[in-house]
């Protein structure tokens, strides 16, 4: 297992924010992304509606999630992610927790990292997890993507080819940046068993 926090790149207009990130990958290789700059990846903000709107109401940006992340993938020869009921209840159950926990962790409050997967009922060959937090109502979904395609690690998820399905969660979490309300994304990213 390996496990990386790391900072995020404030998006303009935001100078202070801190967005706290973190990976997981189970049974995957961590082959880099081939070539070129991260930014080569990120969808332009009018490729996906909503992508850009920090506001834009939480299917919708669920919706744009799915999108950025599978025109990444295009662009780096990957096949699109099918989605997954049982991976989005599985990062929906990772997300409460994180929230409850008031901690970003893939082991929160001393969790088993694979516990929401395993409760979502999902039986896999391969399992990784991206996660973002961010002040709410100041990050689009297009600013979180951007942000784990800037991290080696992230990048090696979402671009993963042995990853095979996703599902995401956007959970709001009280008091977990230290002050306000915070905006927690989960992708899991899977292979069925």
């Amino acid at each position: 297992m390996r496990s990386t926090l790391a900072a995020a790149l404030a998006p303009a207009g935001l100078a202070l924010l801190v967005a706290l990130l973190a990976t997981l990958a189970l049974g995957a290789g961590r082959a880099e992304a081939a070539g070129g700059s991260w930014r080569a990846y990120l969808a332009p903000a009018a490729a996906c509606p909503g992508a850009a709107e920090p506001s834009a109401p939480p299917p919708a940006q669920r919706r744009a999630i799915a999108c950025l992340l599978d025109w990444a993938r295009a662009r780096a020869g990957q096949d699109r992610l099918a989605a997954s009921r049982s991976l989005a209840r599985a990062a929906a159950l990772k997300g409460r927790r994180l929230a409850a926990c008031g901690e970003v962790s893939h082991a929160p409050c001393g969790t088993d990292p694979t516990a929401a997967v395993r409760a979502s009922g999902y039986r896999f060959a391969r399992f990784g997890e991206n996660l973002f937090a961010g002040p709410a109502g100041a990050v689009s979904a297009r600013d979180v993507v951007a942000a784990w395609l800037r991290s080696p690690s992230h990048r090696a998820n979402v671009l993963g080819g042995e990853f095979r399905e996703a599902g995401a969660a956007l959970v709001r979490a009280r008091g977990l940046l230290g002050r306000g309300e915070a905006t927690v994304w989960v992708v899991a990213f899977g292979t069925p068993s």
